[in-house]
C-alpha cells in the first residue's frame, strides 16, 4: 500500500511532536526539512536570541527562538535471504526424477492477491485518463468484508451489531470524496481518496473499485465500498471504594459522521464529588474537510495551562492537509478556562484565576502543478504557515504565590512562522 504523510498541525509539530504521518503498511522513506521562527513578545525592551537543535519548546517572555528541525522516517525494506545453499542440494533439486516426484507430492505456493502487497495506485494505472461516468456508494454490514462482498459471515455478534448500528449515510461518504464524476481518472488521486476514507474514525475499511462500462468505452464507473466501525463505545475505571471514571461515546451519531462523548468522575475526596465533561464533533462540514468541535469539561482535561484543577469551555475549527494537492490548512481554537478548588486546597496556596486562549494558524502548500498532464505524482512539497497565540488572564492570582508559580499565570502573545520542504517516496 502507498502511504502519504500529512501534517495535521504543522506549526505545533516541531515543539510538541504532534506531526502525524499516516501510512498503510508501506516500505519507503519520508523526509522533511523545516525552518521555524518563533517570536515571543511581552516587553519590547526584553529580547534575546537562542538557537536550539531539538524539538522542545518552553514558554518564556522576551525570547526569539530560531529552530531548525530535520525530521525523517524510514520504513526499511526487508533484506533478501543470503543463506547459501550447498552444491549437493542444488544438484539433487535439479535432477529431473526428483523434480517429477516433488511435483506429485508438493505444490508451489499461490501468489497472494492481497492488495496489501502492492502499491495502492497500481490497480488504477491502466484506467488513467478514462472519464469517471458515475460513482456508486455501497455500504456493507459487519458480516462482510470490503474485499469480497459476496461472502457473508453471519454470527450472533454480527447480527446484534447490525441491529444496534446505523451505517454511515451515503451523503457523508460522498462529502469525503475529492474524485469527481465527469473528470479524468487519476490513479494517484483515487488511491489517496481511498486512504482518506479509511482514515475516518468511523470507517473500519474502504476500497474503491473500477468497473468497466464497455470494452470500447472511454468511461468507467467507480464503486466505493465502505465498512463502518461499530459506533458505540465506552469505558469504566473503578478505584473501589472511593473513586470511579465513566465514559460513553457515539462516534457516528445517526450515521452522519458526528461524534458525541460524555464522561463522568466520582471521587469522595472531591467537592463536588461528581464532575463531568461533554464533547461534540462534526467531521468534514458540508464537504469542506473542516472539522468542528465544541466541548465543556470539569475534569481538568482541557488546555489547562495553570497548576490547579480547571473547568474549560472550548471551540475549534481545523482543516488538515488531507491529500497531497490540498492547498490550504489551518485551525482556529478559542477557550475560556477557570480554576476550581475541588480538592479543598487552603486559600493561602490555591491560585484563583480565569483566562482565555485564542490560537490561530494558517498554512499554504505550493510548488507543484494543480494536475500534472501526464498524471504522474509529484513528490516534492513546500508548505508555509503562520501561527498566532494569545493567552489573557481576566483576573489576578493569589498574592502568596511564589515567583516561579506566578510566571505561569502571565499574559502571553506569540507568533510563529514555518517553512517546510519535504519529499515522499514509497
Amino acid at each position: 500500500m502507498r502511504s502519504t504523510c500529512f501534517l495535521k498541525e504543522p506549526l505545533l509539530a516541531p515543539f510538541f511532536n504532534q506531526c502525524e504521518y499516516t501510512h498503510d503498511k508501506v516500505k519507503g522513506t519520508v523526509m522533511g526539512l523545516s525552518l521555524n521562527i518563533f517570536l515571543r513578545m511581552r516587553n519590547s525592551t526584553q529580547r534575546a536570541f537562542k538557537v536550539r537543535l531539538n524539538n522542545m519548546y518552553r514558554f518564556a517572555p522576551g525570547l526569539l527562538f530560531i529552530l531548525f528541525g530535520f525530521q525523517g522516517g524510514c520504513f526499511a525494506q526487508q533484506k533478501e535471504d543470503t543463506i547459501n545453499t550447498p552444491k549437493w542440494i542444488e544438484k539433487v533439486n535439479s535432477n529431473k526424477t526428483v523434480k517429477k516426484l516433488m511435483g506429485v507430492i508438493t505444490r508451489e505456493p499461490e501468489v497472494d492477491p492481497s492488495p496489501f502487497h502492492v502499491k495502492s495506485e497500481d490497480a488504477y494505472l491502466k484506467y488513467a485518463g478514462k472519464i469517471i461516468r458515475k460513482i456508486i456508494i455501497q455500504r456493507i454490514g459487519f458480516e462482510k468484508t470490503v474485499l469480497d462482498t459476496t461472502q457473508s459471515l453471519q454470527s450472533f455478534i454480527s447480527k446484534t451489531a447490525n441491529k444496534l448500528h446505523e451505517n454511515t449515510r451515503e451523503f457523508v461518504i460522498r462529502n469525503n470524496l475529492f474524485v469527481r464524476e465527469g473528470k479524468p481518472l487519476n490513479p494517484y488521486r483515487v488511491a489517496d481518496n481511498e486512504r482518506t476514507l479509511r482514515n475516518l474514525n468511523f470507517v473500519m475499511d474502504a476500497r474503491i473499485f473500477v468497473k468497466h462500462v464497455s470494452k470500447t468505452s472511454d468511461s468507467v464507473d467507480l464503486l466505493v465500498v465502505t465498512r463502518d466501525v461499530f459506533n458505540l463505545g465506552g469505558s469504566f475505571s473503578p478505584d473501589i471504594p472511593s473513586k470511579y471514571k465513566l465514559s460513553i461515546e457515539n462516534i457516528n451519531l445517526a450515521g452522519m459522521g458526528q461524534r458525541i462523548q460524555f464522561g463522568q468522575v466520582f471521587d469522595l475526596n472531591r467537592t463536588p464529588r461528581y464532575g463531568y465533561e461533554v464533547f461534540y464533533q462534526l467531521s468534514n462540514v458540508n464537504g469542506s474537510f473542516i472539522d468542528a468541535s465544541v466541548g465543556y469539561t470539569k475534569l481538568n482535561n482541557g488546555i489547562s495551562i495553570g497548576n490547579e484543577s480547571e473547568s474549560s469551555f472550548y471551540f475549534k475549527l481545523s482543516r488538515a492537509l488531507y491529500q497531497p494537492f490540498t492547498r490550504f490548512a489551518g485551525a482556529v481554537e478559542v477557550s475560556d478556562n477557570i480554576s476550581r478548588n475541588v480538592y479543598r486546597i487552603p486559600d493561602s496556596t490555591f491560585a484563583q484565576y480565569r483566562y482565555t486562549i485564542q490560537d490561530y494558524w494558517l498554512g499554504y502548500s505550493f510548488g507543484y502543478k494543480k494536475l500534472p498532464k501526464d498524471l504522474k505524482e509529484n513528490r516534492n512539497r513546500k508548505f508555509i504557515a503562520l501561527r498566532a497565540f494569545e493567552q489573557h488572564f481576566l483576573n489576578s492570582t493569589h498574592s502568596d504565590l511564589t515567583e516561579p508559580d506566578r510566571f505561569a499565570y502571565r499574559d502571553r502573545v506569540s507568533l510563529l512562522a514555518q517553512l517546510t520542504f519535504f519529499r515522499q517516496d514509497f
